[in-house]
């Protein structure tokens, strides 16, 4: 029988017992159950199996459950529900890792692209890349598509929407998608640098699906997603789409999942797996250091995550946002390496000549 294993640090809480927590998310996350009403037939193809188990200290244990492949039916929501499901309700226990390699091979595509074949499109060989958002809400079309120029005139690599512009009266999502593509092109015909602006997409997920095609349409050169908010599965569609743009993911409304150390899923996981396999070939993150509560390890590993060889889909690149400034540019990039999206908003608005001076100032610090 294929089985695929999820490991977990387990949190035993006052009055529980390790091996009756350990017995309750196998049963609970596939028959839930109890083994007395079982047949023998269903405990042995369906049951999850502890397969490993290790004590960390008074109350936690890493371990690790083998579950079934046939549990999971080819289908990424009862993956989610499987990984993460009723156990969600229940504290002490944390996500820390799957063997992805042990899953169907057609379950998760991960990225379209990935880094190498975004440094290929881009033509950036080995250095890492700049990054912004464009904001703030409230901000017309027409003034969001002038920003958009300066940045790109500037030399920024990578230009998105803030997540907070959707399609609001300020700025109606066609009209702003069509500045901002028209202040890309000005720009590169100008300066001879070409940037690349991402729309952001995040709806419904019919709504999200027609707002990537019209995104296409209109010249834009990728989408930004909260796949927390559109839902996880509509990002794996959208890598899957017949017209493929690069996506960049975004953590709105996931902060609940990584933010407890005993409960959820670890950020690395989250960020750095789960989101890689769904398709985000761009993985922004609260950076350390910011207004965000994350620890450098934590930063560290997310990257990691994002461009591990272990996992059998293409690397993405990480993009850390929140604490970076112009001036820290240099340690950030000696700490995280050049396979990195360096996402800056207030330090670059903050600048007293301007975005395309502070957009210059940033690229020529990458270069």
């Amino acid at each position: 029988m294929s089985t695929f294993d999820i490991s977990y640090r387990v949190t035993v809480q006052e009055g529980e017992n390790i091996d009756e927590k350990i017995e309750g998310i196998c049963l609970e996350q596939s028959v839930e159950l109890p083994r007395s009403v079982l047949s023998e037939e269903v405990e042995t193809k369906v049951v999850g199996k502890l397969s490993s188990k290790e004590q960390l200290d008074n109350s936690q244990y890493d371990i690790s459950i083998s579950w079934p492949v046939k549990n999971v039916g080819d289908d990424i929501s009862q993956f989610l529900n499987i990984l993460y499901g009723n156990i969600s309700m229940q504290p002490g226990i944390r996500i820390a890792d799957v063997e992805w390699k042990q899953l169907p091979e057609t379950l998760f595509g991960g990225p379209s692209f990935g880094i190498e074949k975004l440094r290929e499109l881009y033509g950036v060989k080995d250095r890492a890349l700049s990054g912004t958002s464009l904001k703030p809400l409230g901000t017309d079309g027409h003034g969001i598509g002038e920003l958009c120029y300066q940045f790109a005139a500037g030399g920024l690599d990578v230009i998105k929407d803030d997540h907070g512009i959707t399609n609001q009266s300020y700025a109606p999502f066609e009209e702003r998608v069509s500045y901002c593509v028209q202040g890309i092109r000005e720009a590169a015909e100008e300066t001879g640098h070409r940037a690349y602006y991402f729309a952001h997409i995040t709806a419904l997920a019919s709504e999200a699906v027609e707002r990537y095609k019209i995104a296409a349409e209109l010249g834009a050169d990728g989408v930004l997603i909260c796949p927390h908010i559109a839902g996880m599965e509509t990002m794996h569609q959208l890598a899957r789409m017949d017209l493929p743009l690069p996506i960049i993911a975004h953590p709105a409304f996931s902060g609940g999942l990584t933010t407890n150390d005993k409960q959820g899923l670890t950020p690395d996981f989250l960020y750095g797996q789960l989101w890689r396999a769904l398709g985000a070939d761009f993985l922004v993150y609260p950076n350390t250091g910011g207004r965000f509560s994350f620890s450098i390890e934590e930063c560290q590993a997310i990257n990691e995550g994002a461009r591990n060889e272990r996992l059998p889909f293409k690397s993405s690149f990480p993009m850390p946002g929140g604490g970076l400034k112009r001036s820290n540019i240099p340690k950030w990039l000696e700490t995280y390496g050049p396979d990195t999206v360096f996402l800056l908003g207030t330090s670059l608005y903050e600048h007293p000549d301007g975005p395309r001076a502070a957009a210059k100032e940033l690229s020529g610090m990458l270069k």
